[in-house]
């Protein structure tokens, strides 16, 4: 998968492989854009894709910078103004001094920046990882003077391999990591079916664990299409309505805002018209000519009524009012005069104002609200003007979306800092800030996601714990990010919640098995090498039943059972506070065991079967510990599992090595197994106050196997021990400790 991913970053490129025309020894040639250098003057008109960082020497451009800014609107470029590599020439034709190219371009930064392979933190992997590190130390070793051990006390040779390869594998939590890949790879099986890609496993965990998500505002909040919020008349006596649907229905453009116009007043065939005025950004208007019903202009206000402002102060008052608050507002003007030249007639008169805006996808409150629900804070981030996003993100319901500030107006990395602390909206962010404010938020101690769909997106997709792309966005978006909506439908985000948390909560029951096992195996092994006659209480064929009849069996199906709580705290501290008890329940069990040997004797092979009773009595005790609330599928489960152990000490005995016991032998295990819950309620209680002790003097929570955990725990229980000696010689003066 990571080799995949690799090969997928080393393709990224925002720039295509086309041509560009250049000016050298005074002949125009076309050249790849590798081939570009310095000082090159190349030409550039409608269409074009600008290939290199450059400055423009002659002409004017009207070029969209969306792919690397996110910002949507066209960008004039005059003589001696800077052109960004990957931004598109929108109209107009000039000629261009390269400054910049290969590695050095705005374009190929990000490029270089989003190929560099980062491998996100998984705390699954790593506490995982981390136990097997630690156990790989101990096995060997310990295996080695088990057998010299056993050999000395004179066992067999077949049954000293036997013993020492069990007390080997019994450490080694085997199926825990493909029970984690395996439980991983069917979420994403199932993603799948909801329409999600997976493209990094351990992202599904990820999200479980993210308490802020970040979200651009175009093609995530929005569906990057415009509507129609509102027609405001201003001369009622023309149907506005209906003068919209004509000018729709017989203008020949195409794009956002007439989409947005014919769907909200519909279109009317277009008989009648003799003439169009089609929009162009200089103008900022459009407009068509009508045989009998005079013509019809609509722009921006300022522009169709240009050095006539005066003569509409409220209207502009109105426009002005609404263009504060992050809306789009237009004119829709009527005049009985045909224009001259493109021009608007001077008699033109207002008809109505215009309200548009972006459209909100319809999932997105519903969604923005559930991870509200999750305590999961929400951030916008957008290249757009702050009052827009800002407008956008109140209809979304974005909290505090009123507060909002502009990327602009922030220079150092403290500055962004403070303000993704302060703030949930903001505006004109550049890629580089995005990504310096996912950054800001992680170092803050927070587990950030982010969406979007842009190119612009791409280093803050990257820098964030788990990167959400919309199928729709870019090839770039989509290539970086762990999690890829194959239908660009924000809803699904509380599915795949949902599969993180099935999987996070399951496993950390079903690692709890494991680690039970782990544990008691390395102390029945530290044990068995300074105190037990027999060596080591197990064969291998014995712990192959344990460890089905307590861990694989349970396991497979609590594994894949739906659990949507809150995932809180840390795997590592959570698994090893549940698994101690279970753990130490079973030493002390075979403690007990190999103490009454030394007043009753008992063979090496009746040792042997009464521990593996009481761990496997251990192990069901865990198994119904993490079981609970039991259900009548868990109640099947943990019913089931007894009977197979049953099956293999009655049917199985002779292939398992399990030895009759007497009356009083069985008498003995039941009085243990009584004790066990009363055991495993002590050693709980004494994890709690040893993490909590830990906590309150470090601040933090501790961590297994840390050397400051250590000896926090054994000066506890010194501490407890001296407590209880002087308690005894209290009660008891005469009486020697």
């Amino acid at each position: 998968q990571e080799i995949n991913s690799k090969r997928t970053l080393d393709k990224l490129s925002l720039l295509v492989a086309a041509r560009t025309p250049v000016i050298r020894d005074g002949k125009e040639e076309s050249i790849s854009a590798k081939s570009l250098v310095l000082d090159d003057i190349i030409r550039l008109k409608t269409g074009d894709q600008v290939a290199a960082d450059c400055l423009v020497r002659e002409g004017y451009l009207e070029v969209n910078e969306s792919l690397l800014t996110g910002e949507s609107g066209t960008v004039k470029k005059r003589e001696g103004d800077f052109l960004y590599s990957g931004s598109f020439v929108i109209s107009g034709s000039a000629v261009a001094q390269v400054d910049r190219v290969g590695e050095e371009s705005y374009a190929n930064r990000i490029s270089t920046d989003a190929k560099t392979a980062k491998k996100r933190p998984s705390e699954l992997k790593l506490s995982i990882n981390r136990i097997l590190r630690i156990v790989s130390i101990i096995v060997v070793p310990t295996g080695v003077l088990m057998l010299v051990r056993q050999g000395v006390l004179g066992m067999e040779y077949a049954e000293n391999i036997s013993r020492t390869v069990a007390s080997m594998i019994g450490m080694i939590p085997e199926g825990l990591f493909l029970l984690a890949s395996m439980s991983l790879a069917t979420s994403a099986v199932i993603l799948a079916y909801q329409k999600t890609l997976v493209q990094d496993l351990y992202s599904i965990e990820t999200l479980a664990h993210v308490d802020v998500l970040c979200l651009d505002k175009t093609g995530t909040i929005t569906e990057g299409a415009m509507q129609v919020e509102e027609l405001i008349p201003v001369d009622k006596s023309v149907d506005a309505l209906k003068a919209l649907a004509r000018l729709a229905g017989a203008i020949s453009d195409d794009n956002a805002t007439i989409s947005a116009m014919r769907e909200y007043a519909g279109s009317i065939a277009p008989a009648g018209a003799v003439k169009e005025i089609p929009f162009s950004s200089a103008r900022k208007y459009s407009g068509v000519s009508f045989a009998e019903d005079g013509t019809y202009i609509m722009g921006a206000f300022e522009f169709v009524f240009a050095g006539r402002e005066g003569q509409f102060p409220g209207l502009k008052k109105i426009a002005d009012a609404y263009a504060d608050q992050g809306s789009r507002v237009l004119v829709l003007a009527h005049s009985e005069s045909a224009p001259a030249e493109m021009e608007v007639p001077k008699d033109a008169h207002p008809v109505c104002l215009i309200r548009i805006a972006d459209r909100i996808r319809k999932e997105a409150p519903e969604t923005l609200e559930y991870f509200y629900s999750q305590d999961v804070d929400i951030k916008v981030i957008s290249g757009d003007n702050p009052k827009t996003v800002s407008y956008i993100a109140q209809r979304a319901g974005v909290k505090h979306a009123d507060k909002f500030i502009d990327a602009a107006a922030l220079k150092t990395d403290e500055d962004i800092a403070r303000a993704v602390k302060n703030y949930n909206v903001f505006g004109r962010v550049s890629p580089d800030q995005k990504k310096k404010m996912i950054a800001a938020l992680k170092e803050a101690g927070h587990t950030v996601a982010m969406t979007g769909d842009g190119v612009n997106d791409v280093l803050a997709l990257k820098e964030a714990d788990c990167s959400v792309a919309m199928a729709s966005g870019s090839a770039a978006a989509k290539n970086i990010s762990t999690l890829v909506l194959l239908d660009s439908n924000f809803s699904r985000m509380p599915g795949v919640v949902a599969q993180g948390r099935k999987v996070i909560n399951n496993l950390r029951r079903v690692a709890t098995l494991f680690i039970t096992k782990t544990i008691y195996s390395v102390l029945l092994a530290l044990f068995s090498l300074v105190l037990f006659a027999g060596g080591y209480p197990f064969s291998t064929l014995q712990l192959t039943m344990i460890s089905f009849v307590t861990i694989g069996f349970p396991a497979f199906f609590l594994a894949l059972e739906p659990n949507n709580a809150r995932v809180k705290g840390s795997f590592l501290v959570d698994v090893f506070a549940r698994s101690l008890p279970g753990g130490l329940c079973v030493l002390i069990s075979v403690l007990i065991i190999n103490a009454a040997s030394t007043f009753i004797p008992y063979t090496v092979a009746e040792i042997s079967t009464m521990s593996v009773v009481l761990a496997v009595a251990a192990g069901m005790v865990v198994v119904g510990r993490v079981s609970m609330p039991f259900t009548r599928f868990r109640m099947i489960i943990f019913a089931a599992s007894l009977g197979i152990f049953v099956l293999c000490m009655t049917m199985f005995r002779g292939f398992f090595e399990i030895s009759p016991l007497q009356w009083h032998q069985w008498l003995i295990i039941g009085g243990i197994i009584a004790l066990m819950p009363v055991i495993m309620r002590f050693v709980a209680r004494a994890v709690e106050a040893i993490a909590a002790r830990y906590e309150k003097k470090h601040g933090k929570r501790p961590v297994p196997f840390s050397g400051d955990l250590i000896e926090d725990g054994r000066e506890f229980l010194q501490g407890k021990w001296q407590q209880a000696a002087k308690n005894f010689q209290h009660n008891f003066p005469h009486k020697k400790q």
